[in-house]
């Protein structure tokens, strides 16, 4: 059979029963989303605060490590219980969906109950390697078995943006795509040959091997013709509500049409997540019986009466819409534009869409032209221990030197020429930056970045010399050192100081007045956390439409934009009397983004 008929059959063994694949499906990321995840995160809270932790990132891991063995031993319990529960979704929706295709000779709770004896004849040993599986798969796998826990690992956009700056380091991405890629179709029947045949996963190894040789082209085709139909009928559906609504909004209905729509909207999200994840299993259990017809034989007896397969229908049914009803009442202020927040648009690095050399003076003179509510900016220590306007740790890229920053005096980097863009300037101290800032009426956000030559004493140095200038040019801190952040709090606690992480863990308990964020594990929840507690959240780099328009959902304070122009045209056409059909389509990328989170 080849890979459109299975699509095909597939799909409509699907519409045949989906009341059974719904009710499973959209039951167990309902248990996943509301309940599972909550408990790990307030574990994890209760854990750090226990052991007085107020962050994690990777710029305090060491520390953690040597004065909190205990947080890291229960970290370490936290990851396995995730995993675990990664195994045990995986594996029950695997038997579920078996067993509807056989017809459902098994009750729930039987089902339940071989999930559980599947995961209590898994040695250690299993789990260790199933670790290392899902680490090394992971961003084939997500593509093809989503779940809500594994959601939330992800690779950092900065780090994706610096590999594919560096030549060398986009080739070793691309071939470890590749590799990763190739093993996670050789190993597709891993997980099926340890859940239903109890294979040890070396045996489970060699056997998968053995089954997808010569077939690994094959496969792959299979696997993208069903992401093919699953987005072109995600699209068309999204498309056609989009038509419908531009046309609605010239009518005096046009606010309960989009209510509809939206409404219409989260029931298509979830129905689409069962969809897939539905064919997918049904993919898998062929891979693994080694039969792709299998999807066209049906079951001589269905144990599921007329009246049974009402009942789920009903159920499902009335429990979707249910859910989404709940939403209706925030669909109706998102609509009317309160949803929407107008966030401080800030030009990061002092430049707008390669206008310039970042952080130079007539880069910020051109910028400030284009009047961003911020112009963030990044300064460090010098070797005479003044303050420098510079982003990288080492002189080479900008300037062609081998030095760091910290090895030469103020006077030897100021007369150094940097280039960027076509452009080339002088590398400025910080009292010039400043007061070209203050002759063009422009705001700061000062980035206090560490290096090898930085003390504390220079926290309090630079206190000393800028901190009421910058009172008075309203300027605001950030800075990724913990240590520094916390320092200038308490000897002046009267600037704004934000710390950066680049990884959303869990929420931070600091004296901060805010957190700088990167936008790849920013969540809603982060937000309103950080919203109750009055701090303010700064998400870095917004650099496309959609993500900025994904912020505003959230409700973020700012963002900081490489692209200053376009993300405050952007914010304007949200904000000043956008109409329903954009709502809409604003709604669309954030269920696109986050729909599989339910």
């Amino acid at each position: 059979m080849g890979a459109w008929r299975f699509w095909w059959a597939a799909t409509r063994r699907f519409c045949r029963n989906w009341g059974s694949y719904v009710a499973l499906i959209f039951g167990t990321n309902l248990v996943i989303s509301y309940l599972a995840i909550p408990i790990f995160s307030w574990a994890l809270e209760l854990l750090l605060k226990w052991q007085g932790i107020s962050y994690v990132s990777y710029t305090n891991a060491a520390a953690i490590l040597v004065h909190h063995p205990l947080a890291v031993v229960g970290m370490v319990a936290l990851l396995f219980a995730v995993i675990v529960l990664i195994y045990w979704q995986f594996a029950f929706l695997l038997l579920g969906v078996r067993n509807i295709f056989h017809g459902r000779p098994q009750t729930i709770r039987q089902v339940l109950k071989q999930t559980v004896q599947s995961l209590h004849d898994t040695s250690l040993r299993t789990f260790i390697f199933f670790v290392g599986y899902f680490i090394v798969i992971l961003p084939f796998g997500s593509m093809i078995f989503t779940t809500p826990l594994l959601n939330k690992a992800k690779i950092p956009a900065f780090i994706v943006s610096f590999l594919l700056d560096k030549p060398w380091l986009t080739v070793l991405l691309a071939a470890f795509y590749l590799i990763v890629g190739y093993l996670g179709i050789r190993l597709i029947n891993l997980l099926p040959l340890m859940i239903l045949d109890h294979h040890h996963w070396r045996k489970a190894v060699k056997i998968s091997w053995q089954q997808t040789r010569h077939h690994v082209l094959r496969d792959l085709w299979f696997i993208l013709v069903i992401l093919l139909m699953t987005g072109l009928t995600v699209s068309l559906s999204y498309g056609v509500i989009y038509v419908a609504q531009l046309a609605w909004d010239q009518t005096g209905v046009a606010i309960a049409a989009a209510t509809v729509n939206l409404f219409l909207m989260e029931i298509l999200s979830e129905v689409v997540i069962c969809y897939t994840t539905a064919v997918f299993m049904m993919l898998i259990f062929a891979y693994y019986q080694q039969d792709f017809s299998i999807v066209n034989q049906r079951p001589a007896h269905y144990n599921e009466g007329r009246q049974l397969r009402r009942w789920t229908r009903v159920s499902v049914t009335l429990g979707m819409v249910l859910v989404s009803g709940l939403l209706v009442i925030f669909n109706l202020i998102y609509l009317n534009g309160l949803a929407i927040s107008s966030p401080l648009i800030i030009s990061h690095r002092g430049v707008d869409d390669e206008n310039g050399v970042q952080n130079t003076i007539p880069a910020l003179v051109k910028t400030a032209k284009e009047r961003p509510d911020y112009v963030e900016m990044d300064v460090q220590v010098t070797k005479d221990h003044q303050f420098v306007v510079f982003h990288d740790t080492s002189l080479k890229t900008l300037a062609g030197r081998p030095q760091k920053p910290y090895q030469l005096t103020l006077k030897q980097l100021q007369k150094l020429t940097v280039r960027e863009n076509g452009y080339q300037a002088k590398i400025p101290s910080f009292d010039d930056y400043l007061a070209a800032a203050k002759r063009s009426h422009q705001k700061l956000l000062v980035e206090i970045k560490t290096s090898g030559g930085y003390t504390r004493a220079d926290t309090q140095r630079f206190l000393d010399r800028y901190g009421d200038q910058l009172l008075k040019q309203h300027a605001q801190i950030q800075s990724l050192s913990y240590q520094v952040m916390r320092d200038i709090r308490r000897h002046d606690d009267r600037q704004f100081v934000s710390y950066i992480m680049p990884y959303n863990l869990t929420f931070p308990h600091t004296n901060a007045n805010g957190y700088t964020m990167e936008v790849t594990t920013l969540n809603e929840q982060f937000v309103d956390r950080a919203d109750r507690l009055n701090k303010a959240v700064y998400a870095w780099d917004i650099d496309d439409t959609d993500q900025m328009d994904r912020m505003m959902f959230m409700g973020v304070t700012a963002v900081i934009t490489d692209n200053l122009h376009e993300m405050q045209n952007e914010a304007r056409t949200n904000t000043d009397q956008p109409s329903y059909a954009k709502l809409l389509l604003t709604f669309m990328n954030e269920l696109s983004l986050t729909g599989s989170d339910t």
